[in-house]
């Protein structure tokens, strides 16, 4: 039977903090962390949506590494995905937090690192249209001023989109803009449309229309969102990588609890300034445990590669990479060994659908 008994976030850190690292291994005097900023309401805000939020509100890496004088360090990045693969390519990040798409370019040109956790699958994307606007499908963004943060996870089902009404980014009048500026530029009718997360819904009582999303569309379309770390990182500290895995995973657990939906809404709003009726639309209809969840399945592996081939498709990478040997899922089960979480979450097929039990 599966087992049903559900870690507290406390009795989850007790349990971290026991495991074991390796005698006289190294130890970093700080670990790195970065992710993309959310831009809400003015302020810097870190992402929601996403396990990692919990982390951070409810300071569970820092609980762990405290006893061992290690200190965390967060960084948010406006300029999301590009500027995060730049720090990293300048050895000033440790372990980062990004969409597919953006993860995929930085492996692709060279960045040494490894896919560590899958975090978030299925997020959707929205199309906002400047107050008064006739857009109503891509098809009406021919010759249009549009926006999307290029090298971000966006930028992937936007130009599918595109293909799939016959157009590629040459046929729109396309801005290269990061999430705050362009959610004033459509506002303020500078832009006729532009093209981001979920957080485009705050803009409906401005007048701002979203005629089209990504809902039901499928992984072609669906956003995946992972923890990476360097190579360097993993191969130094790899006890620390696992404790580091272990207490994401902590937040994982308690935000796949359906029980805690509210709760986790409620906390995604604190870290990220979006409010939670955003949330909960997004959610809706959707199992907690399946968009949380952290297995390297089948889903996960189809899903990455597909956006290799995508990418490579559509010219924003030159070439692929072995995508089985960049994704590292030792440290999962390590850590879900130790937090006694094997069976918690179910492996599903490339689809997103639940495997067959055998």
């Amino acid at each position: 039977m599966q087992r049903r008994h559900l870690l507290t976030l406390a009795a989850g850190s007790a349990l971290a903090s026991t495991l074991p690292a390796a005698a006289n291994a190294p130890a970093p005097e700080v670990i790195r962390i970065a992710a993309p900023e959310q831009g809400a309401s003015g302020k810097q805000t870190f992402p929601g949506a996403t396990p990692l939020a919990v982390a951070k509100v409810r300071g569970l890496i820092e609980e762990e590494f405290k006893k061992d004088g290690i200190k965390v360090e967060w960084t948010l990045f406006r300029g999301a995905g590009p500027a995060i693969n730049e720090a990293l390519a300048a050895r000033q990040l440790d372990v980062v937090y990004l969409g597919d798409l953006a993860s995929v370019i930085g492996r692709a040109r060279g960045l040494n690192t490894r896919l560590i956790l899958p975090l978030v699958r299925g997020s959707n994307s929205y199309l906002a249209v400047a107050p008064g606007s006739d857009i109503k499908s891509f098809a009406d963004l021919k010759g249009r001023k549009v926006s999307v943060l290029k090298g971000t996870a966006y930028q992937r089902p936007f130009d599918q989109f595109l293909a799939d009404a016959g157009l590629t980014e040459k046929d729109v009048k396309l801005l290269n803009l990061d999430w705050p500026a362009s959610k004033a530029a459509v506002v303020n009718k500078d832009i006729d449309a532009t093209f981001g997360g979920t957080d485009l819904n705050l803009l409906a009582d401005k007048g701002v229309a979203l005629p089209v999303n990504t809902r039901g569309k499928g992984p072609a379309y669906t956003i995946q969102s992972s923890v990476l770390a360097t190579e360097e990182f993993t191969g130094r500290y790899p006890a620390h990588t696992t404790r580091l895995v272990a207490a994401i995973l902590r937040a994982s657990h308690w935000a796949s609890d359906e029980a805690n939906r509210e709760a986790l809404i409620q906390l995604w709003q604190q870290a990220s300034g979006t409010p939670a009726t955003v949330f909960r639309a997004e959610y809706e209809g959707t199992p907690l445990r399946q968009r949380n969840s952290p297995l390297f399945d089948d889903f996960t592996r189809a899903a990455y590669k597909g956006v290799v081939a995508d990418a490579q498709r559509l010219g924003l990478i030159k070439q692929g990479f072995d995508v089985e040997a960049w994704l590292e899922p030792r440290f999962v089960n390590e850590a879900l060994r130790q937090l006694k979480l094997e069976g918690y979450w179910q492996p599903t097929d490339k689809d997103g659908k639940l495997a067959a039990k055998v």
